[in-house]
């Protein structure tokens, strides 16, 4: 892909710099395909269902590898859980750890359309960071807000793409 290319396709995306607040996820991790997103998103589903914890928000993966190989990848697949009623959280979900994510600050864009297409939203924020001079601080994220899961095609899934920085 050219250079023009490259900043056409980055045009289309908005990029923010957005707070993140503390969270606290149930999480299952490790390597593997990425095809495997789907399946680790319903074994941690499955978990909360199974002790009755409130889900708190989408799902959300996180890769801690700046580049990856989609048939080999580091991963975790994340689902956010509210506090109980005295503010306490698990250390753990059904046997899966739970996470707590501190607050921070992201470049953040949107994607709307099938995820085979997020190579385009991942691009233009790392031109926007490398634009400021900011670095990735951290574990990328996509927040799956519109996806499988609520019946829409592929064409309507939304896709938040979240990079924490530092300057």
């Amino acid at each position: 892909m050219s250079g023009e290319e490259q900043k056409a396709g980055a045009a289309r995306y908005e990029i923010e710099i957005e707070p993140v607040p503390e969270q606290v996820y149930v999480c299952l991790g490790g390597r593997g395909p990425i095809a495997e997103l789907r399946e680790r998103g319903r074994r941690v589903a499955a978990a909360l269902a199974a002790t009755g914890i409130a889900r708190a928000g989408p799902l959300m993966a996180r890769y801690p590898e700046a580049g990856y190989d989609a048939s080999d990848v580091d991963f975790e697949v994340c689902l956010p859980i509210a506090p109980r009623t005295d503010g306490s959280v698990p250390d753990r979900v059904d046997g899966l750890p739970t996470v707590l994510i501190p607050a921070h600050h992201a470049m953040v864009t949107r994607h709307r359309g099938p995820w085979s297409g997020l190579a385009g939203a991942h691009r233009a924020v790392t031109q926007a960071l490398d634009d400021v001079g900011y670095r990735r601080a951290g574990p990328v994220s996509e927040v799956y807000l519109v996806g499988p899961d609520q019946g829409v095609p592929a064409s309507e899934y939304l896709t938040e793409v979240r990079y924490p920085y530092a300057r």
